[in-house]
């Protein structure tokens, strides 16, 4: 299922460039050899080779990303999620074209090839206390001081004028605290914001960024090395909870919470559908169980088992068809088109549950007999 998410790109604004800023890296990087401009691990590599200070590979980077890239302003307003991010990234290098999402992500790629911790952020935007209408990607990184920085490679790359991409390198949001990022910057998770008591939607709206003393004891840095080794649904979860605390009544927010809820509901039926594949493919495997025993029993228990082992050949069988039960009826929704044959595999479990419980009930008794007795079962109708 493929969602749109809106993305801003930013105001129709120039901003002064410093030419002085990349002038460290900038003819470095301008030497990059053709071959090594193809994939980020390559790209990496150059830098690595050609710096050594942390400060200098981060600036490298982030010259290289929007020296490189021109806002692709014909797809300013949809994007594609659906695909990895290796796919965007390929792309963005094959194009030299994108929107923020495709700025944050190439940036952050090249950043964690260099060996530091870097997160895509998602969020909204706002300049001169006017929210923007659409929403926003950047990045952060932890540096080796240990704190978390803000960059926006898409803001410093240029601006929009005339419907036209004007590059104009600059350097107002690299390497920005994030105290002074969250009076631009409102990240739809507020573990993102790193700062010890976050604002809420209320107080980014009103440029109130005085924080919370309730929450003084918020610890970003533990909340965030927990969220990031949590599933991908579980993330979204805990996305989902932190949005409700914070608020999201605003357009943007309020966009990204129903895409968030839409996202949950795909994992959750798709999780659903996994369990159901694996429910079935152990009631195949109790089937083949279930088989094996009635061929054995058909041959009147030759060649000759141990007891315990006749009885183990019925009760595995039977606490599989048990087990498929008691997950199958705490299933959740898999589909209004898997609805029927769900209904039809419940009834085809209790079937053969009561099929399988009725062989048990044979050997109980087979179990108790002489070996005289045993034989004349046999002769009995099964």
């Amino acid at each position: 299922m493929k969602y749109l998410i809106y993305f801003l790109f930013f105001q129709t604004v120039a901003f002064a460039q410093v030419k002085s800023f990349y002038s460290d890296v900038e003819k470095t990087i301008q030497s990059i050899p053709a071959s090594q401009k193809k994939a980020t691990a390559k790209i990496a590599a150059f830098i690595q080779e050609k710096f050594t200070s942390e400060d200098l590979q981060i600036k490298a980077a982030y010259y290289y990303v929007i020296s490189n890239v021109a806002y692709d302003i014909s797809h300013e307003f949809t994007v594609n999620l659906v695909i990895s991010d290796d796919e965007m990234v390929s792309k963005t290098i094959t194009s030299k074209k994108g929107v923020c999402i495709h700025y944050a992500k190439f940036f952050k790629n090249i950043v964690n090839q260099l060996g530091y911790n870097s997160q895509v952020i998602s969020g909204y935007t706002k300049r001169d206390n006017v929210l923007a209408e659409q929403s926003h990607a950047w990045c952060a990184i932890k540096l080796k001081d240990g704190k978390w920085y803000v960059f926006d490679p898409t803001w410093d790359s240029g601006y929009i004028q005339n419907g036209k991409f004007v590059r104009s390198l600059n350097s107002k949001y690299f390497k920005t605290n994030p105290s002074e990022s969250i009076k631009s910057h409102m990240p739809f998770d507020y573990i993102w914001q790193f700062l010890k008591s976050p604002i809420t939607e209320q107080d980014f709206v009103k440029g109130d960024l005085n924080q919370d003393e309730s929450r003084k004891s918020f610890d970003y840095n533990e909340t965030i090395k927990t969220f990031l080794n949590l599933s991908e649904n579980e993330q979204l979860n805990e996305l989902k909870t932190r949005m409700i605390q914070t608020g999201y009544k605003n357009k943007l927010a309020k966009e990204r919470f129903e895409i968030l809820k839409k996202q949950l509901e795909v994992f959750s039926l798709n999780f659903n559908v996994r369990e159901l594949n694996a429910i079935t493919n152990n009631y195949n495997n109790g089937i083949n169980l279930l088989n094996e025993f009635i061929y054995y029993r058909n041959a009147q228990f030759k060649p000759v088992k141990e007891d315990q082992e006749i009885l183990e050949m019925i009760t595995k069988p039977l606490s599989i068809f048990e087990d498929c039960s008691d997950k199958i009826y705490k299933l959740g929704f898999v589909g209004q088109d898997n609805l029927y044959d769900l209904n039809k595999f419940k009834r085809s479990i209790i079937d053969i549950i009561e099929e399988a419980k009725k062989h048990k009930v044979f050997v109980d008794d087979y179990l108790t007999k002489s070996e005289r007795e045993r034989k004349k079962m046999f002769l009995l109708k099964k």
